[in-house]
C-alpha cells in the first residue's frame, strides 16, 4: 500500500509540476507581451477583457462592424489586445502587408493555430512552414497549374449539372418553384467535386441525399458549424494551453480526435491503393517515373507520381503521412471556400435581378452545357461578378501571423501614435501577433471609393489604381492572400465556382425566400449567411426553372 501511495503521490507531484510550469510560462509570456512596442500604436477605446482581449466584442458583432468602426476611428493601422492579453497588430497598409506576407520566415502562422490545424488536419499544406511547406508546395504545384485545371473543369461541370438536375426535380415535385437551403446543397455538391477532383473518390452526396459516406461523415464532424460558444471556447483554450487539453480533452475534442482517426484510416487506404496503381503502371519500379509523368487527373495521383519520381531529391520526398495530410487540407480548402463563395454569389444576384439577368443572357449565349476552362474565362461579366463576390463577400475574413523575431514593418501611410508622434514604421517584438484583415482590405474605401460596400461588378472593367497596391496573388484582391503562403489552389477555386455559377444561372431564376434584413453574418474567420430568427447557417432561396 505504501508503494502504491508513493507512486500515486509521485505521479500527482509530476502532474502538478507540469501544470505549475505551464501556468508560470503562461504568466511570464503574458507579462512579456504586455511590454510589446505595439502598445505605442492607437488602440480601441473599449477596455479589453483579460482573457478575450478585444476579440469577444469583435466576434459578437455583425459583419465586422466593430472592425470597420475601429478603422474609421483609428485609421488603417492600429493595435488590439488578442486572447490572453497579447498585443495584435491590425493593418490594411499595402506596404506593411507586402512586408509581412513575403517575409514568411519572420511571420509564420501562430503556433497555437498551427497546433489546432495539426490536430484536426495533420501536417499538410495548411499546417506546414519553412522547408516542409516549400517541399510540399513544389510537389503540389503541377496539380494546381492551369493545364491541369483544364482537365478538372469537366468534373466541375459534371457536378454542377448534377446539382442542377437535383434542383430541377425538386421544382417538378413542388409543381413549379421550390424553396431550398442552397448552402446545404452547395456543400454537398462541392464536397462531391473535391472528392472526385482531389482523390478520384465518389462521396455521392448528390446521388442519395440520405447517404453519408464514412469519409464525408468524419469530415463533417471535424468541421461542424453548430458548436456552442462554450464548446468553441474550450477547444480554443486547449489550443492555447496544450496541457489542459491533454489532461482534460473534453467531449467535443474527443469527437474531433475520433473523426480525425477515421479520416486518416480511410485516407491512408486511398493512398495505398493509388500508390500501388502508380507502381503497377511502371512495373513496380520508380526508375522510370519522372516528375513529368503526370497522367491521372486527381490531385493525389499527381502528387504521388511527383513524389515517387526517380529524379526527385530524396530529401524532398514526402512521407506517406505528409501525403495523407493533404487529403483533409484539400477537403476543407476546396469544399468550404467554393460552397460559401457560390452561396454568396447567389445571394448577391438574388438581390440584384437586373445583374442576374445580364449574367444569364451572357451564359445562355454559350453554345454548350459543358464549357471548357478557356470558354468560362472568356465570359467577361461572369468574371466581373465572381471578382466582386470575392471582394465584397470574402469567405475567409482574416488570417493571423506571429513574429518569431523582432522586426520593423514599414508603412506606406504614416499614422499618429498614442503619444501623438508620427509613426512611419511599426516595431514588433518576438511573439507579437498580426491580423491580416482580408474583409477590411477588400472593402477599403481608400482602395475602392465611397461605394466600396456596394455590389457593383462593373467596377472590374477598370479597377482603381489604389487597389493595384493590394499584394494579393489574385490582382486587386486579398481573398487568396499573397506571397509564398498565398492560396495554392486559387485558380482551382475560381474555375470551380465559375462552373457552378454557369450551371445554376443558366438553369434557374432565383430570389431570396425571406426579406434581406432577416439574414445576417456573424463576424468570424469564415463568413456564412445566417437566419436572425434561429442563427442557423443557411440561405433559403426560391428557385424557378427556366422554360
Amino acid at each position: 500500500m505504501l508503494q502504491t501511495a508513493s507512486w500515486t503521490q509521485l505521479v500527482g507531484a509530476g502532474v502538478g509540476s507540469l501544470v505549475a510550469y505551464e501556468v508560470l510560462s503562461f504568466l511570464y509570456d503574458y507579462w512579456t507581451k504586455s511590454r510589446s512596442p505595439l502598445r505605442e500604436l492607437p488602440s480601441p477605446k473599449e477596455r479589453p477583457s483579460w482573457i478575450f482581449g478585444h476579440m469577444k466584442m469583435m466576434f459578437e458583432c455583425e459583419s465586422h462592424a466593430v472592425q470597420e468602426r475601429w478603422v474609421t476611428e483609428l485609421g488603417g493601422t492600429f493595435a488590439i489586445r488578442s486572447l490572453f492579453g497579447k498585443y495584435e497588430l491590425v493593418t490594411t497598409d499595402a506596404r506593411a502587408l507586402t512586408h509581412i506576407l513575403f517575409a514568411t520566415h519572420n511571420f509564420p502562422k501562430p503556433e497555437s493555430g498551427r497546433r489546432a490545424t495539426r490536430r484536426s488536419l495533420g501536417e499538410g499544406i495548411l499546417f506546414a512552414e519553412g522547408q516542409q511547406h516549400r517541399d510540399q508546395r513544389r510537389l503540389l504545384n503541377p496539380a494546381f497549374g492551369t493545364s491541369h485545371i483544364r482537365l478538372m473543369t469537366g468534373i466541375f461541370n459534371e457536378k454542377g449539372t448534377q446539382l442542377r438536375e437535383v434542383w430541377y426535380n425538386k421544382c417538378i415535385e413542388a409543381g413549379g418553384s421550390v424553396k431550398l437551403n442552397v448552402l446545404s446543397w452547395l456543400s454537398k455538391a462541392t464536397l462531391d467535386a473535391i472528392g472526385k477532383a482531389g482523390l478520384d473518390y465518389e462521396f455521392e452526396l448528390l446521388n442519395d441525399a440520405g447517404k453519408m459516406d464514412e469519409l464525408a461523415e468524419a469530415f463533417e464532424q471535424i468541421f461542424r458549424t453548430d458548436r456552442t460558444a462554450a464548446e468553441q471556447t474550450r477547444i480554443m483554450i486547449n489550443d492555447r494551453i496544450p496541457l489542459i487539453g491533454a489532461l482534460i480533452p473534453g467531449h467535443q475534442q474527443r469527437m474531433i480526435d475520433n473523426s480525425k482517426h477515421k479520416m486518416d484510416e480511410v485516407g491512408m487506404r486511398i493512398i495505398q491503393e493509388k500508390k500501388a496503381a502508380v507502381l503497377a503502371e511502371f512495373g513496380d519500379s520508380t526508375a522510370h517515373i519522372d516528375k513529368k509523368s503526370l497522367a491521372g487527373n486527381d490531385i493525389i495521383s499527381v502528387l504521388l507520381r511527383a513524389n515517387l519520381a526517380a529524379d526527385l531529391d530524396p530529401t524532398q520526398r514526402l512521407s506517406d503521412e505528409e501525403v495523407l495530410a493533404q487529403i483533409p487540407s484539400f477537403l476543407v480548402a476546396g469544399h468550404e471556400t467554393a460552397a460559401n463563395t457560390t452561396t454568396w454569389a447567389m445571394y448577391a444576384l438574388a438581390n440584384n435581378p437586373a445583374m442576374q439577368k445580364k449574367l444569364r443572357d451572357e451564359l445562355l449565349a454559350v453554345p454548350t452545357d459543358s464549357p471548357t476552362l478557356d470558354e468560362l474565362n472568356a465570359l467577361p461579366y461572369l468574371d466581373q461578378v465572381l471578382r466582386e463576390v470575392l471582394r465584397l463577400h470574402t469567405v475567409v475574413s482574416f488570417v493571423e501571423r506571429e513574429a518569431v523575431n523582432d522586426d520593423i514593418i514599414p508603412l506606406r501611410n504614416p499614422i499618429t501614435g498614442a503619444d501623438g508622434q508620427t509613426i512611419t514604421q511599426v516595431k514588433v517584438q518576438k511573439g507579437d501577433q498580426i491580423m491580416i484583415p482580408i474583409w477590411l482590405i477588400n472593402r477599403s474605401k481608400d482602395n475602392w471609393g465611397p461605394d466600396a460596400d456596394d455590389f457593383r461588378p462593373e467596377r472590374w472593367e477598370n479597377p482603381p489604381a489604389e487597389a493595384s497596391g493590394i499584394p494579393g496573388i489574385a490582382p486587386n484582391l486579398m481573398s487568396f492572400l499573397g506571397g509564398p503562403r498565398s492560396c495554392i489552389g486559387f485558380r482551382f477555386a475560381i474555375a470551380e465556382v465559375k462552373a457552378f455559377i454557369f450551371q445554376i444561372v443558366r438553369g434557374f431564376e432565383f430570389k431570396l425566400a425571406l426579406e434581406k434584413e432577416e439574414l445576417w453574418s456573424r463576424t468570424g474567420i469564415v463568413m456564412r449567411p445566417q437566419l436572425r430568427s434561429s442563427n442557423s447557417v443557411e440561405l433559403p432561396v426560391i428557385l424557378t426553372p427556366l422554360a
